[in-house]
């Protein structure tokens, strides 16, 4: 089919090719205009009373899951401080992301638009929830989960804000972060976004794909 038109454009005249063109732009343009408008079409939802008992139950998992991860975190800055927590975050942030994915029978993680782990950058519609979420925290109201649907899925996200000084000695101002804690970055992360926060900023949210 390409050889076909190929050779078709070759022997037409210059007014035709000109009216492909014009044709094969527009094709291209409304193209993308449909991709875009589906891709703003998601209605966020925030999580009430009145929601699915699934979409509920999902925030239960999150709780699970941040808990888990906690006390990871906790256990390795005992035992190995803050530059050793990174490479036993790095290790165990994943393994619980499976774990809790497979035991749930839904695709659970996190994101961030500043993300540390290239994996949990977001997706297009997740990346609209956080912006949804930034603008309620600059608006002072306060930041609650959400779910929509997206194609045949749902996904069901919940806030992850940076809630106390320990965030910050991974997260916070560069330059206020440990020599030793920047120089594990470097080496764990040499793309590393995930700085420069403050108390009660967004760091990201765990999401629930099913």
């Amino acid at each position: 089919m390409l050889v076909f038109l190929e050779i078709h454009i070759e022997f037409e005249s210059m007014k035709a090719k000109t009216k492909i063109k014009i044709i094969l732009i527009i094709l291209i343009i409304f193209s993308g205009f449909c991709k875009e408008k589906q891709n703003s079409q998601i209605q966020i939802k925030e999580i009430d009373q009145d929601a699915p008992e699934e979409i509920k139950s999902t925030l239960d998992i999150f709780d699970q899951f941040f808990n888990n991860l906690k006390n990871e975190l906790v256990k390795a800055i005992q035992e190995k401080g803050f530059s050793g927590a990174i490479s036993v975050c790095k290790i165990k942030s994943p393994e619980l992301e499976n774990t809790f994915s497979a035991t749930n029978n839904k695709k659970i993680y996190r994101i961030s638009d500043k993300y540390r782990n290239p994996k949990h950058k977001p997706t297009e519609d997740e990346y609209q929830v956080l912006q949804y979420w930034i603008k309620k925290l600059n608006e002072n109201q306060p930041l609650k989960p959400v779910y929509y649907q997206i194609g045949d899925k749902t996904k069901v996200l919940k806030p992850i804000k940076i809630i106390g000084d320990m965030c910050l000695k991974c997260h916070g101002d560069y330059s206020q972060i440990d020599p030793d804690v920047k120089e594990i970055l470097k080496k764990e992360y040499p793309e590393d976004k995930a700085i420069g926060y403050k108390l009660n900023d967004l760091r990201g949210a765990f999401v629930a794909e099913f």
